[in-house]
């Protein structure tokens, strides 16, 4: 029941204020009146909150959803119930959507001789609105645990980053080959808890809807030529075949160039890192029709068909023994399907899921192309 709960009723017509005032004294509530949208605005602003407002659509001052917005604007917990004479569900309906948490007739009101269904719809209004409340809570929470514990990692984790490659770019020439050894495992674990930190920082934005795109004019080979240099060296030590193909002319696009560097360096990295040492890696430009066509193709683990419709979502990993001794967040590929979608453009991928035959990931995404200067075909040997 409402035993406690601090309900307003807005309505202009003394009746029905009447009615509600009886009905709800049966529930115990605490119940207080508003004849009108100005005086009701005026006690939700200096009064204790209330629990519950029970709010008719036609005011002689407002609009009732002019009201209910503004409601919404100083307390976002309050359970709202709009009341609508005949003919008004239509207008209900709406409020329900700007906001409301439910909605009755009037000529409803006095139904059941103990007013049973009239106070579960109630109750009904005020679990939805809980169940919102709280969902917002959470998410906020998750935002925050994340960001905090980002953030709270990401310095300690680049000044080892940065201190390491000092040491390894400086004289080592009194090390032993075990220490060049360590050194080098280091720097890599260094890199692995670096890019670890900086998924769960993506996604966390991502999460809580804060993923900005900021789209300037950049030319796209040099991008992908960018980003695959940066795996050139990880794709030697595997004694992989990185290869760009890339058309003779450059291609310019409005994009995130630092967003879109992210999702090649995804796709590049993710390649490398599911196929054995000795397989091949072919990374394909084009540009037609004013769509930009990426295609990143391995000789890799591939994927197996019951794993395709989970492929691109959050904490997505593989199944397979091979696949699960591989470390990764499974975040990487939902953040680069993120990315992709902000852009207006669609990524997908096809594998036989065969060992050897690998897989293909391919995005799309509009651009604006110019002709410009000639930019050369690229192989990277390692």
């Amino acid at each position: 029941m409402l035993v406690g709960k601090r309900v307003l009723t807005i309505d202009d017509s003394s009746t029905i204020r009447l009615f509600l005032r009886a009905v709800l004294s049966q529930g115990d509530a605490i119940i207080q009146e508003a004849d009108c949208g100005e005086v009701a605005l005026h006690m939700i602003r200096n009064n204790p909150p209330y629990d519950l407002i029970l709010l008719d659509l036609i005011l002689p001052d407002l609009d009732g959803i002019d009201v209910l917005h503004k409601v919404r604007e100083v307390d976002t917990n309050v359970a709202v119930v709009v009341l609508t004479g005949m003919g008004g569900i239509k207008s209900a309906t709406a409020a329900v959507r700007e906001g409301a948490d439910g909605y009755m007739e009037k000529r409803d009101l006095a139904l059941g001789s103990d007013h049973s269904e009239f106070f579960y719809a109630l109750e009904q209004a005020m679990e939805h609105r809980s169940g919102l409340v709280a969902q917002r809570q959470l998410q906020q929470f998750k935002t925050d645990f994340y960001s905090m514990i980002t953030h709270d990692l990401r310095n300690p984790a680049g000044s080892v980053q940065l201190a390491l490659e000092l040491l390894a770019g400086g004289n080592t020439e009194g090390f032993s080959a075990g220490q060049i050894q360590l050194l080098s495992l280091a720097r890599q674990a260094a890199e692995q808890l670096n890019n670890l930190i900086n998924d769960y920082l993506d996604f966390a934005k991502i999460d809580a809807g804060f993923l900005r795109i900021e789209p300037a004019s950049a030319e796209l080979c040099a991008l992908l030529q960018s980003a695959a240099s940066l795996a050139a060296v990880q794709a030697e030590s595997r004694r992989q075949r990185l290869t760009l193909h890339l058309p003779d002319a450059p291609v310019y696009g409005r994009v995130d160039a630092q967003r879109l560097k992210q999702v090649f360096e995804n796709l590049i990295s993710n390649a490398i890192k599911y196929t054995p040492e000795g397989g091949s890696i072919d990374v394909a430009l084009a540009a037609a029709d004013d769509e930009l066509t990426v295609e990143v193709k391995d000789t890799g683990l591939g994927i197996s068909p019951s794993q395709m419709s989970e492929l691109f979502a959050k904490y997505h990993r593989g199944t397979s023994k091979s696949v699960r001794t591989i470390r990764g967040t499974g975040l990487g590929l939902y953040v680069v399907k993120e990315i992709v979608e902000a852009h207006g453009g669609t990524i997908t991928a096809h594998s036989e899921g065969v060992p050897g035959r690998g897989s293909v990931f391919t995005l799309q995404i509009p651009l604006r192309m110019h002709a410009e200067a000639p930019a050369a075909h690229l192989e990277l040997v390692a």
